[in-house]
């Protein structure tokens, strides 16, 4: 069977719509919520939908002080009972199956960790209708950028594959945990890289990660997530990544190249992360939205000729 564990804080609004999701997935027996500090009604909100299934063990936790994220994840393996573990953000919903089929691939591939394929929804959009629009992907790139040590969400891709690492919404192995816990260095600014760290620990110790198609958790649209490190600012973001980024490396980057046979220096991988996250965060949004302009004229048709 599975455990749960979700951290979050004050993010009763969100948990109201994705929570269900959690306790209706099949091989789930046990949820575990990690409330860091936080001090809005997301008790009773679970409690609430709790009550709906009875069949699975619910517990909510409390941390006394803000301790982040990844302590939160430690602190609720420490209380779960059972070898497996599903992690999830509150903010997400899980399309139904998620658990049961990561539990078989990864017992298939004798994997450290795998999740299913992540999709953001748009304003107006139904999980359908935006699982409809990512299908297998929905851009022609490689899934894994190497030297920037990045993951592409949106890539396309068939089946499952294996990467470094893959996204936050990961099942895995409560013993790995205890060997390998998360990292709470990472407990400001926006976290940037801390669900990384767990399962880069485990590819440079031989474990291998994968990510299928064969199911998908669905984020929720931006207009309905009002908190949390998504909400800093764009110059916040961009110190942060490359903050964190840089411990990241100094912990993981030699074992990591020497896995993939990498002759990229670490100093030299660094900056050009560096170089691409300030792109991706000042210079990618504007220019994506002027090319779908272009793209939306384009398609507009043309007055027929006198």
């Amino acid at each position: 069977m599975i455990s749960m564990v979700i951290p979050t804080r004050n993010r009763a609004h969100t948990l109201r719509l994705v929570a269900p999701s959690y306790f209706a997935q099949e091989m789930v027996s046990e949820i575990i919520f990690v409330s860091d500090a936080g001090d809005d009604d997301s008790e009773a909100v679970l409690q609430d939908i709790a009550r709906h299934y009875p069949e699975v063990a619910f517990r909510f936790l409390r941390n006394a002080t803000r301790q982040g994220a990844s302590q939160s994840r430690n602190i609720g393996v420490a209380k779960t009972s059972h070898p497996f573990i599903l992690f999830c953000d509150d903010d997400e919903y899980l399309e139904p199956g998620y658990a049961s089929v990561c539990l078989k691939k990864l017992m298939s591939y004798r994997a450290g960790a795998i999740s299913g394929r992540r999709v953001y929804m748009q304003t107006g959009e139904t999980q359908q209708q935006a699982l409809q629009r990512f299908g297998n992907g929905m851009r022609n790139t490689a899934p894994f950028r190497p030297v920037l040590c990045e993951y592409v969400n949106g890539a396309r891709f068939d089946g499952d594959i294996r990467l470094p690492f893959t996204n936050a919404i990961i099942l895995t192995r409560r013993e790995l945990l205890l060997q390998h816990p998360f990292d709470s260095h990472y407990a400001r600014g926006n976290g940037y890289r801390e669900e990384t760290d767990y399962q880069m620990n485990l590819f440079v110790n031989g474990h291998n990660i994968f990510v299928t198609n064969a199911v998908h958790s669905i984020h929720l649209p931006m207009n309905q997530v009002r908190t949390g490190g998504q909400r800093t600012s764009k110059l916040k973001r961009l110190y942060w990544s490359i903050y964190y980024t840089r411990y990241f490396f100094k912990k993981y980057y030699d074992a990591y190249a020497n896995r993939l046979h990498l002759s990229t220096p670490g100093w030299l991988a660094l900056l050009a992360f560096s170089l691409f996250a300030v792109y991706r965060d000042t210079l990618r949004p504007p220019l994506y939205a002027l090319a779908m302009l272009y793209l939306r004229q384009r398609a507009q048709p043309r007055p027929a000729a006198l």
